[in-house]
């Protein structure tokens, strides 16, 4: 009896350990079951979009949170690829894979992308995308081309382009839009107009390359025989005075006119420029495709020259250069708050402040071409408004960086400010531009 009693007190203290022991690791358990079912968050997958459209060759970025495990595949029928398969040691972490459906065995047409991402216990996410496989590029041809384009100058190329969504001309990393001009029926092929600047400053060696694309993201591309040359321009010094500085610098920077004025006005010379130069490829991305002016382009009536383009300035400041820009049109001067006519036809796309061009008014005539008229005392237009050409717009003034009342008169192409002296001249216009359109 006293046996049995013993190993029933030991048989339940060693129950009693082992609760002791076990109910914490139950605890444990049911925590870590609890935190997997209720706390962990589910997998995210952002980005992949990318995936609708896969030509011959494409880079594609998509990102993953709170997973462990991530794989991508690739189905088209009963054909299934894995392009991805892989753990995932971070919290987020962004793919990127570069898919040749052709060289994965592929077809043209209709494929499916799906991203599955496991987490925690149940915590499991897949992103389908509907996909459409098209590997073959557009077809583009050239029909005309100018030979060559002196700094400053423009230009029209001709080109005729099948299975493309977008057509133009590249410079370096600027792109000048291509608007549709027609169709070649016997060869079904689309024809468009592109007009391209040679910028002041374009390196003689630079290479214009036409561009057809289509939404795939299948590309190709043809280098246009136009060389660039040398543009001829001046060079001045322009002395800066304490009273311009007070008189334009203090307004334009709304400053102390006890403060710093050489330095506002080297960063109105320089940063603003530079700034305004954007400001002017934004407004005159949205150009109308279609011609609107007629013939040559009128210069202010009675005016004389004061400043061309390409002019580069170096300005001097008590004897030192303190600052250096390029002028990018021409500053015609006539009387004080002289009439502005509108240089051609076309709408006015924008009217109000424009930074050193001071009030200016811009004018487009279609197919990328636009005027520009800065520095003005009153404007008679608001943008919308249909003008013909010789339509009273506006009056000179000085506002902007103006040392005195006058017209800041520009011509921009596809986005580039060009010498408007080309623009001016009828037989040049019509040789070089419309007797192509």
């Amino acid at each position: 009896m006293n046996g049995f009693g013993y190993e029933k007190k030991r048989s339940g203290r060693f129950r009693n350990i082992l609760i002791i022991i076990l109910v914490p690791f139950l605890l444990l358990l049911f925590s870590y079951v609890v935190y997997q079912i209720f706390i962990v968050p589910s997998p995210e997958i952002v980005g992949v979009e990318g995936f609708r459209m896969l030509p011959a060759e494409k880079e594609i970025s998509f990102s993953v949170s709170n997973a462990r495990n991530v794989e991508v595949l690739l189905s088209q029928g009963i054909k299934v690829v894995s392009l991805l398969k892989e753990p995932q040691d971070v919290q987020e972490k962004t793919y990127s894979l570069t898919v040749k459906p052709k060289d994965l065995g592929f077809n043209e047409g209709e494929a499916k992308i799906i991203i599955k991402a496991e987490g925690g216990w149940f915590r499991k996410a897949e992103a389908s995308v509907d996909v459409i496989i098209d590997t073959v590029p557009p077809k583009l041809g050239l029909i005309r081309a100018p030979s060559s384009l002196s700094q400053g100058m423009a230009g029209l190329v001709l080109l005729k382009a099948s299975g493309a969504d977008s057509v133009y001309v590249k410079l370096d990393k600027t792109v000048f839009r291509g608007y549709p001009a027609g169709e070649d029926r016997e060869e079904r092929k689309l024809e468009y107009i592109v007009m391209i600047p040679a910028p002041f400053d374009v390196p003689l060696k630079a290479a214009y390359y036409a561009v057809a694309e289509d939404k795939a993201g299948n590309r190709v591309i043809r280098t246009l025989p136009t060389v660039v040359k040398r543009g001829r321009f001046r060079s001045s010094r322009i002395r800066i005075t304490d009273d311009f500085l007070r008189r334009v610098i203090v307004p334009l920077k709304n400053m102390d006119p006890k403060g710093d004025l050489i330095t506002a006005f080297v960063e109105v010379n320089e940063k603003w420029r530079l700034r305004d130069a954007e400001r002017l490829r934004e407004i005159s991305a949205d150009s109308v495709g279609e011609k609107l002016w007629a013939g040559r382009f009128l210069q202010l009536r009675n005016s004389k020259v004061m400043a061309g383009y390409g002019d580069r300035r170096e300005y001097i400041y008590d004897g030192r250069s303190v600052s250096r820009s390029v002028h990018l049109g021409y500053d015609l001067a006539s009387v004080s708050h002289a009439r502005v006519e509108a240089a051609n036809s076309g709408v006015v796309i924008f009217s109000g402040e424009l930074g050193i061009y001071g009030n200016a008014v811009i004018i487009d005539h279609g197919l990328g071409l636009m005027s520009l008229y800065g520095h003005l005392s009153e404007f008679l237009v608001k943008e919308g408004d249909k003008v013909k050409k010789g339509d009273i717009i506006a009056r000179t003034g000085s506002t902007g960086l103006a040392g005195g009342d006058h017209l800041h008169f520009g011509i921009i192409v596809n986005g580039v400010e060009v010498s408007p002296i080309y623009w001016w001249d009828g037989k040049w216009l019509k040789r070089n531009i419309e007797d192509y359109l």
